[in-house]
């Protein structure tokens, strides 16, 4: 199960063209093909980072690794605003995919503010596996890249992100189905690799961006009569709704 950089490279690519298949899409609205596409693409993006960050791994506080640390940093405080309109869009509440996006947007800019503030800053003095009061740094682990990211108040840029990615779908009606998806599917590969292959939190995460895409692929317009609501469905035919 080791990992490489071509590997990330390559999911990468698949990832940006899951994107553009999906933002093509023309059965649905420009703004819910938007937020399909660009859940896919933010996860496709940070295995972009993780490419170039395969010959500098280790190099901690400087140079390449430094700007790409920083990428990071703000492609995880993002990821709430990457991925909790997507999952809003297979609810059958009209006014989820609006509600979802200024959720996600609120909680990602504080993610942001976070990380511009001084580390020292934690709730309760605890400090997280991999964000918090550490130096910003992508290093080699056992299998695959690891994160430490800097921020303060690590506990709730860890956990709302974790809300954003896993249990944010339960919020909308009728989103029984892709909600329970990716929260089965985040918590495996959040925790799996620590479980089975004993690797660090940082490492696990990174190992989630790897396998976010085809978490994030059931966005792709060939999987939603799995994941929208069947009364949503009735409700477009009018033959259906009769019977």
């Amino acid at each position: 199960m080791c990992f490489s950089a071509n590997m990330s490279l390559g999911m990468g690519v698949v990832g940006f063209a899951a994107a553009s298949v999906t933002f093509l899409d023309k059965d649905e609205t420009f703004w819910v093909r938007a937020a399909r596409s660009y859940a896919i693409f933010h996860f496709s993006l940070m295995e972009i980072i993780q490419y170039f960050a395969y010959p500098v791994a280790d190099q901690c506080g400087y140079g390449t690794n430094y700007f790409l640390s920083e990428l990071s940093t703000y492609h995880i405080s993002l990821q709430a605003f990457a991925i909790m309109p997507a999952l809003a869009t297979y609810s059958t509440d009209k006014t989820a995919l609006l509600k979802a996006t200024m959720i996600g947007a609120t909680l990602s800019t504080m993610f942001l503010i976070c990380s511009f503030l001084p580390n020292e800053w934690q709730i309760f003095d605890v400090m997280p596996n991999f964000i918090g009061k550490m130096i910003s740094c992508l290093y080699m682990g056992k299998y695959h890249i690891g994160y430490s990211i800097s921020s303060a108040f690590g506990l709730f840029v860890t956990h709302g992100s974790l809300f954003g990615l896993a249990l944010s779908g339960f919020l909308w009606k009728n989103n029984q189905k892709m909600a329970s998806y990716h929260f089965i599917m985040a918590i495996l590969t959040l925790f799996m690799p620590q479980w089975i292959f004993g690797v660090t939190t940082g490492e696990a995460a990174a190992m989630y961006c790897f396998f976010s895409i085809p978490i994030t692929g059931s966005f792709m317009p060939y999987f939603k009569k799995y994941f929208i609501a069947q009364d949503f469905v009735n409700q477009d035919d009018p033959l259906l709704a009769i019977k």
